[in-house]
C-alpha cells in the first residue's frame, strides 16, 4: 500500500513538521491566558490532521488511498482560519464578539467545503477530477480544481488578512516593550501566507504542497513569543486602554530603574503632553527631581509628597513606587504613580476653615434658639390654650369642629417647632430624664386616638395591639415615651398607602423576684419598606430613604433622629426589620420598674360569645384577644356570608361586632339583615358597629336608623371594650345637621360653582372647603392631595376654578399650572397659587406661566372672599 520502494530522506522531514506543531501548545501554561492558548491548541492540532494526512497521501500509492487523505486534509484546512480570527480577537481582548451565534456562523461556509469535498464525485464542485502523474520522485496526485475550491480559498484569505489587519491596527495602541509580542503573533500568520504565495506561482520542486512548512512556522512563531516575550502573559489591548486612561499618571521602570513607557496622564503631569518616553526620561531630570530621585533606588515601596509652584498656584502632587512581580515571585520591575492631590489639600484646609466656623455658629445657634423657643412658644401657648378652653364651652357641632381642627393645626406646629428645637436640645446635651409613674395604658391608647384621625383619612386601620401582661403604670419619662411613638407611627402612617399600622407593646421577661423587666414597642405597618442599603441612611439627621426632589411623602427628616437620642438616655435604641414592598417593623426595647400590675375587674353582663366581623385580618385578631382577655369566649369572620353562617348555626353568639369598613357604605344594610336574622329565630343579639373616622356622625344616624344604638370608637383599644360590656357605652354624639353649611356670610354666585383644591394638607383642603361653601351652599369641592391626582380631577371634571398649593409632592404647583395652561381647554381656566411667600411675585419668576392670583398663608376667611369672591363672580363657560 505505501510505495516503499520510492522511500525518501523528505518523508523524514515531512512526518517531523507534521508532529512538531502539535508538541508546541504542550508548553503553554493555559492560566495564563486560557482561552487564547485554547484556540492555539486547536489551532496546532488542525495543522497537524492537514500536514499528517499530507504525508500519508505522499506514502500511499494507489490513487483512491491519495484521494482519501486529500480529503482528510481538510479537516484541519477548513477549520484553520476561522481558528486563527478567534485567536486574533482574544489576543487582541475583542473576545466580547465571539459568541456561539458568531462562531456557528463564521463555520458555515467551512462546513459546507468539507462536505463538498467528501463528495466531490458526485458533484464535481470542488475538484473536477484527479490524476496521477509519475514525473517527480514519487507519484503525486494531480488535482483540477471546481469553484468551491477557490471560495474556500478565498474564504481563507479574507479571515487571515482581516487577522492581521486587526494585529497590525494594534501595534499602535501598545507600549514599544510588548510590540515584540504582536510581531511572533504577525509573523505566525504571515508564514503560511507567503508560503501558499510561493505555492501558485508553480515554483514548488517535484509538485510538493510546501503549506505544511507554513504550518510549522505558525507554530514556531507563536512558541517563541511565548517563550520569549510572555505571549498571552498581557492582552496588549486591554492592557492599554486601562493604562491610558487612569486618571493619575503612571510610569513603568525595568529592574536597572529605566523608564520603559509612561501613560498619557504622567505625560500631562510633568509638561510634555504626548506619551514619549525618551522626552518624558529628559524632563524629568530636568525639572522633576522628586520623580528622578525615585527611578533607581531599589526601595520596595517609598511614598512622597511634594509641591510645585506654577503660575503663581501652587500644586501638591503624592508619589508613590511600588515593585511589580511575576506570580508573587520575580520582580520585573517598578510602578511610579503621581497623583494631583490639589483640589483634596484645598479641600482639607476648607474643611478645617468650616470646622472652626461652625463651632463657633454652633455657639450662636444655641443662643439663638434659647431666644426663639421663648418668642415662638409664648404666643403658641396661648393659641393652644383658649382654643383648647374654647371646645370646653358649649358649642354647637359646627363650632366645636372648627375649634377642634384650630387646636390640632396650633399642635402640629408646637410638634414641628419642638422636633426642631428638641434636636438641638439634645445635641447640646441639655435635655434630662424625667422619671415619673406613667399608666402606660392610658399613654398607648391617648396616643392610638390622637393619631387615628390621620389613618382613616388615609382609609388604614390603626390597631393597637397590647398584650395581657404588660403592666398597668411602669416607671419612665411619660413625654419622651409619647414623643418617640408618635414619631414611629407618624412615619408609619405617612409611608403607608393601603393596609394596617400596628402599635404593638409586649412584656418580654422579668428578672425573678423583681419588678423590673422589658417592655417591647413594635410599629409595625403594610407600606412602601426600605432597602437594606437605606436602612442606616433614614435615622441620620434631615435624610430620607427618598430624596428625590419631588418625592411622595415630605417631612424633615429629623423624627427617627430624635427619637434616637432620647431613647439614647434611656438607654435603648430603635431597630428596624424591613424589606421594599412589605412594609416595615420598628421596634425597641425599654428595662422599666414596674408599679402597678392590676387591672380592673370587668362585669359581664348576659354575654356568652362574642362575633367579631372584621375584614383586617390583625385587626379582628387583635379585637378577640381583647375579648377572651376578659374571659369572653369568641369567633371571628372576614366575610358576611359566613357571619350570617354563625349567627344561624351558633345560639351562643349574644353580642356582635362589626367593622364598619367591612363593607363600605352597604355595611348599615348588611347589619339590618342580620338583626332581621336573629328577630326571626327570636333570639335576643346586641349589634355594635365599630366606626372610626370624620364621616362617624353620618354613620351613627345611619346605624341608628337599622336599630343598632351601640357604637364602639376606632381604634378598638381595651378600656374601650371593657367599658361596651360592663356598661352602656356613651352613644351622645353630635347629629350632623349640616354642620358645614352656616347662613353666616353666605351668598350665592349663580349657577353650581365648582371649584379643584390641589393641596397635601387635609386641614387646610378643609379650610378652602368650607371657606367656599359659606360663600355658596351649593358649590362643588374637588379635593387633592398632590398635583397629579389634581391634573386627572381638572381632565374628568373640567372645574370653574383651581386654588393649588405651590410646594406639593409629586407634581408641585408650578408644574400643575404648567399642566393645565398646556391643555386646549385650560387656558381660559382660573389658577390660584397658595403659598407660604409673603412676596408672591418673586415665587414665580422665570416659570413659563403666571399663577391668576394668589393666597397667602395663613389666608383668613375675610381675604379668601376677596381673593375667591372675584373669580366666582363671572366664571368661565365650560
Amino acid at each position: 500500500m505505501f510505495s516503499f520502494l520510492h522511500f525518501h530522506v523528505m518523508f523524514f522531514l515531512l512526518m517531523a513538521v507534521a508532529v512538531v506543531p502539535l508538541l508546541f501548545p504542550l508548553f503553554i501554561r493555559k492560566e495564563t491566558a486560557e482561552k487564547a492558548s485554547s484556540y492555539f491548541f486547536w489551532i496546532m492540532v488542525a495543522c497537524f490532521i492537514y500536514s499528517f494526512a499530507y504525508v500519508l497521501e505522499l506514502m500511499m500509492v494507489p490513487k483512491t488511498g491519495k484521494i482519501l487523505m486529500i480529503k482528510v486534509q481538510y479537516l484541519g484546512a477548513v477549520a484553520f482560519a476561522p481558528l486563527v480570527y478567534f485567536f486574533t480577537l482574544v489576543y487582541t481582548g475583542m473576545e466580547k464578539w465571539i459568541t456561539t451565534r458568531k462562531q456557528l456562523y463564521f463555520l458555515i461556509l467551512p462546513l459546507v467545503n468539507l462536505l463538498l469535498v467528501w463528495t466531490t464525485e458526485w458533484h464535481h464542485l470542488f475538484y473536477r477530477n484527479f490524476s496521477l502523474t509519475d514525473a517527480t520522485l514519487f507519484p503525486v496526485l494531480v488535482t483540477q480544481k471546481g469553484l468551491f475550491y477557490w471560495i474556500h480559498q478565498g474564504y481563507t484569505l479574507l479571515l487571515l488578512f482581516s487577522s492581521l489587519w486587526l494585529l497590525i491596527k494594534r501595534i499602535s495602541e501598545i507600549p514599544i516593550a510588548n510590540s515584540r509580542q504582536v510581531i511572533m503573533v504577525v509573523l505566525g500568520l504571515c508564514s503560511p501566507l507567503i508560503i501558499y504565495l510561493w505555492y501558485l506561482t508553480g515554483a514548488i520542486p517535484y509538485q510538493l504542497d510546501p503549506i505544511p512548512i507554513g504550518f510549522l512556522g505558525t507554530g514556531f512563531f507563536f512558541f517563541l513569543g511565548l517563550k520569549k516575550f510572555n505571549l498571552f502573559r498581557i492582552a496588549p489591548v486591554a492592557y492599554r486602554t486601562l493604562f491610558d486612561n487612569l486618571q493619575e499618571g503612571v510610569m513603568v521602570l525595568d529592574n536597572q530603574g529605566e523608564l520603559v513607557t509612561l501613560n498619557l496622564s504622567a505625560a500631562k503631569h510633568i509638561g510634555i503632553g504626548k506619551v514619549h518616553h525618551k522626552l518624558a526620561l529628559f524632563e524629568i531630570r530636568q525639572n522633576w527631581p522628586e520623580i528622578a530621585g525615585l527611578l533607581s533606588p531599589p526601595e520596595a515601596y517609598r511614598i512622597r509628597e511634594f509641591t510645585r509652584e506654577r503660575e503663581s498656584h501652587t500644586y501638591w502632587y503624592l508619589l508613590s513606587k511600588s515593585t511589580v512581580s511575576v506570580d508573587g515571585k520575580d520582580e520585573v520591575g517598578s510602578l511610579l504613580v503621581l497623583r494631583d492631590i490639589t483640589q483634596e489639600k484645598n479641600f482639607q484646609l476648607e474643611i478645617e476653615k468650616a470646622r472652626v466656623q461652625a463651632e463657633e455658629a454652633n455657639r450662636a445657634k444655641s443662643e439663638f434658639l434659647a431666644n426663639m423657643s421663648h418668642e415662638i412658644r409664648t404666643p403658641l401657648n396661648g393659641v393652644i390654650g383658649f382654643t383648647e378652653l374654647l371646645t370646653h364651652t358649649q358649642l354647637n357641632a359646627q363650632q366645636k369642629r372648627y375649634a377642634q381642627t384650630a387646636l390640632s393645626s396650633a399642635s402640629a406646629l408646637l410638634e414641628l417647632i419642638n422636633d426642631v428645637l428638641d434636636l438641638a436640645k439634645i445635641e447640646a446635651g441639655k435635655i434630662d430624664l424625667n422619671l415619673n409613674t406613667v399608666d402606660i395604658h392610658v399613654l398607648l391608647e391617648t396616643i392610638i386616638d390622637v393619631l387615628s384621625f390621620q389613618a382613616h383619612q388615609k382609609g388604614l386601620e390603626l390597631i393597637l395591639d397590647l398584650e395581657a401582661n404588660v403592666p398597668l403604670k411602669i416607671e419612665t419619662d411619660e413625654l419622651k415615651l409619647k414623643q418617640v411613638l408618635i414619631n414611629l407611627l407618624n412615619n408609619a402612617l405617612k409611608f403607608t398607602d393601603k393596609g394596617e399600622v400596628i402599635l404593638g407593646v409586649s412584656w418580654l421577661e422579668e428578672e425573678s423576684r423583681s419588678n423590673r423587666g422589658r417592655l417591647r414597642f413594635a410599629v409595625q405597618d403594610s407600606g412602601i419598606g426600605i432597602a437594606e442599603n437605606k436602612q442606616q441612611l433614614i435615622f441620620d439627621a434631615f435624610s430620607q430613604a427618598d430624596s428625590s426632589t419631588t418625592k411622595k411623602f415630605g417631612g424633615t427628616g429629623l423624627g427617627l433622629t430624635i427619637s434616637n437620642k432620647l431613647l439614647s438616655l434611656m438607654d435603648s435604641r430603635i431597630q428596624l426589620v424591613s424589606e421594599p414592598g412589605m412594609g416595615s417593623t420598628f421596634f425597641f426595647d425599654m428595662e422599666v420598674e414596674r408599679k402597678e400590675n392590676r387591672i380592673e375587674e370587668v362585669v359581664i353582663k348576659a354575654i356568652s360569645k362574642v362575633l367579631v366581623l372584621d375584614g383586617n385580618t390583625s385587626s379582628g385578631k387583635v379585637i378577640a384577644r381583647y375579648c377572651e382577655d376578659v374571659g369572653l369566649k369568641a369567633v371571628r369572620s372576614q366575610a358576611i356570608n359566613d357571619a350570617f353562617f354563625a349567627l344561624e348555626k351558633d345560639p351562643e353568639i349574644d353580642l356582635v361586632l362589626m367593622n364598619n369598613r367591612l363593607m363600605g357604605k352597604n355595611s348599615p344594610a348588611a347589619m339590618q339583615q342580620m338583626i332581621r336574622l336573629t328577630e326571626k329565630h327570636g333570639r335576643k343579639v346586641t349589634f355594635v358597629a365599630m366606626i372610626g373616622g370624620n364621616d362617624k356622625d353620618s354613620l351613627i344616624q345611619s346605624y341608628r336608623e337599622i336599630g343598632c344604638a351601640l357604637i364602639l370608637d376606632k381604634p378598638v383599644t381595651p378600656s374601650k371594650l371593657r367599658q361596651l360590656i360592663s356598661k352602656e357605652p356613651y352613644t351622645d354624639y353630635d347629629t350632623p345637621d349640616k354642620w358645614l353649611h352656616s347662613d353666616e356670610g353666605s351668598s350665592t354666585y349663580g349657577k353650581r360653582f365648582k371649584l379643584l383644591v390641589a393641596e397635601d394638607n387635609p386641614i387646610n383642603r378643609m379650610l378652602v372647603k368650607i371657606f367656599l361653601e359659606k360663600m355658596s351652599p351649593e358649590a362643588l369641592v374637588l379635593e387633592a392631595e398632590n398635583g397629579k391626582e389634581a391634573l386627572a380631577l381638572f381632565l374628568e371634571q373640567n372645574p370653574d376654578l383651581v386654588i393649588t398649593d405651590v410646594h406639593m409632592p409629586e407634581m408641585n404647583g408650578y408644574e400643575l399650572l404648567q399642566a393645565i395652561r398646556e391643555l386646549p381647554f385650560g387656558k381660559e381656566v382660573p389658577v390660584i397659587g397658595f403659598t407660604a411667600n409673603a412676596f408672591p411675585e418673586k415665587a414665580s419668576a422665570g416659570k413659563p406661566y403666571e399663577f391668576d392670583d394668589y393666597l397667602i398663608k395663613p389666608v383668613v376667611q375675610k381675604k379668601f372672599k376677596q381673593v375667591v369672591g372675584k373669580w366666582m363672580e363671572n366664571p368661565p363657560t365650560s
